[in-house]
């Protein structure tokens, strides 16, 4: 346990949740921020958020529309592995006909029904230490299904317009540790998407992350990854903000 002079908010807790002994559990992780919401259920065995094999599930709602996740993960120390699947369905932006490049304009008011997409996905994240930071990766494949011959949609977790099916994506970047314990962090990150069945459809995004820990239950999270070479001119609709507010996680002790 903490001693009275632990920097993190509440000293009655375990400072991380990797002090906790290996166990069976269920947890949650609730995501809110700038018109977005992802509470996340999971049921396991490990060390909750540190290291663990189980499941994953979430409904996921924002401006844009409501969806669902479910799928199966396992972390370790360095690595995060998950596979599942995501299903989405568009408040207003609607399947997109064929052409070499779109705009903002396009995206949103092309007539139509609503679009709906099913997404399956490996993902795999690494996080080392080297130096007074973390090197960071991430490597997913995406398979997008549910989408009428002939169309494109608007992959609304990837940010990028698709040819179905497959979507390919690459991340690297370094973080830096900051704070007593080195529990925060603030680095850059650079992504690489491609979408093997578009001509000239490669994404190239550049940004920073930042991660605060206030305790082992709430942080502060933003990632402001903007578009700096694209096809389509989307605006800050084609960039990753997926993440700017906080984080609550709670498990079962």
């Amino acid at each position: 346990m903490p001693t009275s002079s632990d920097a993190l908010v509440d000293p009655r807790m375990a400072r991380s949740w990797g002090a906790a002994p290996a166990r069976f559990f269920l947890a949650t992780t609730v995501d809110v921020g700038f018109v977005y919401a992802r509470p996340r259920l999971s049921a396991g065995y490990g060390k909750p958020f540190t290291s663990w094999f189980g499941v994953d599930l979430n409904p996921v709602a924002s401006g844009n529309g409501l969806g669902a996740y479910g799928g199966l993960r396992l972390e370790v120390p360095f690595v995060d592995v998950r596979a599942g699947a995501r299903w989405f369905r568009a408040f207003n932006r609607t399947y997109l006909d064929p052409a070499d490049r779109y705009d903002r304009i396009t995206l949103e008011t092309e007539g139509g029904d609503p679009s709906r997409a099913l997404t399956y996905e490996v993902e795999l994240d690494t996080s080392i230490p080297v130096g007074p930071g973390n090197v960071i990766g991430r490597a997913s494949l995406s398979y997008v299904t549910g989408v009428p011959d002939g169309k494109y949609v608007f992959e609304e977790t990837l940010r990028v317009i698709v040819d179905p099916p497959w979507v390919w994506r690459a991340r690297g970047g370094y973080v830096f540790r900051l704070g007593k314990y080195s529990q925060h962090g603030i680095g850059l990150v650079v992504d690489y998407l491609d979408v093997p069945k578009r001509d000239d459809s490669e994404t190239l995004r550049v940004g920073p992350i930042v991660r605060w820990v206030l305790s082992r239950r709430v942080e502060v999270r933003g990632s402001f990854v903007l578009t700096v070479i694209s096809a389509d001119r989307l605006g800050l609709v084609g960039s990753d903000f997926t993440e700017l507010g906080v984080r609550y996680r709670w498990a079962t002790e």
